[in-house]
């Protein structure tokens, strides 16, 4: 592939990734039902598929089955691609300046595929918010994963994730140095603040339907299986640097007085 084509691909990866996320907050608020899509009528076209509504709702069974595939296939892709093994072998035939674009390509086509298949399930119930302080609650900590998500990923080269900068390298002719170990600000918290991002996300709503459950749960446990792996792989690049890191941050979930010494030494390394 051209420098040119690479550039331009890794633009257009990087703009449906956004497209496809915006639509993910939409398709989980189902926004064409809220005050905003009695406002704007046109919703109903912009945003067709929600995970409560936008087809009639299948029998149970069936639509358990199908959504449960669908989330199957998330984690498939989102594994597989993510391996050392399989990145190997897709940058020789891609190049390195390409992987990571094809990557975030892949895994919004993929959650692209999982919201327009999703089957509804709107009863039962789990909670919904009957004031508005529950309503306000619950979009509050959809958006507090929003920006937690966000900001981790800036804090660790939000262009880098989403190989936009290894493009740009590529077009100036440059190669991107190496991954550094590095822990900003949420990371000296916890080890995955962009997952726990993710997780306020997928459970921040006013109305939990079984639908949405299953959903929450499924990405939800879907992550925690991927950190096992990815972990295994930090450890492999970093090092004694990210055992130690391990040993002292919580994975997802903020403990208080815990929280990243590079000078920390483990028992088990005094020992030693």
């Amino acid at each position: 592939m051209t420098r040119a084509f690479i550039l331009l691909f890794s633009l257009a990866s990087y703009g449906l990734f956004l497209l496809v996320f915006c639509y993910l907050l939409a398709f989980l608020v189902n926004l064409p039902d809220t005050a905003i899509g009695e406002r704007v009528a046109a919703l109903d076209q912009w945003v067709p598929y929600t995970i409560d509504a936008g087809r009639p709702a299948p029998p149970l069974l069936p639509a358990l089955l199908v959504n449960l595939g669908l989330i199957a296939l998330f984690g498939l892709q989102h594994s597989v691609m993510a391996r050392q093994g399989f990145k190997r072998l897709w940058t020789r035939l891609v190049g390195c300046a390409a992987e990571r674009s094809v990557y975030v390509l892949a895994s919004s086509v993929i959650l692209a595929v999982v919201m327009w298949g999703w089957q509804p399930m709107p009863a039962p119930r789990i909670w919904a918010a009957d004031s508005a302080a529950g309503v306000a609650f619950g979009y509050g900590v959809l958006g507090l994963g929003v920006v937690i998500l966000l900001w981790s990923t800036f804090l660790i080269d939000h262009f880098d994730l989403f190989g936009l900068r290894q493009a740009v390298a590529a077009w100036q002719g440059r190669t991107p140095g190496s991954p550094r170990f590095m822990t900003p600000m949420l990371y000296r918290l916890v080890r995955h603040p962009l997952y726990l991002g993710w997780f306020l996300i997928f459970w921040g709503t006013p109305v939990m339907s079984a639908g949405h459950l299953l959903f929450a749960a499924g990405m939800t446990g879907y992550i925690f299986v991927a950190i096992r792996y990815e972990e295994r792989d930090l450890v492999a690049l970093h090092g004694a640097d990210y055992q130690r890191y391990r040993e002292q941050v919580p994975m997802v979930v903020p403990v208080p007085g815990r929280r990243y010494r590079a000078d920390w030494q483990s028992d088990t390394a005094s020992e030693g």
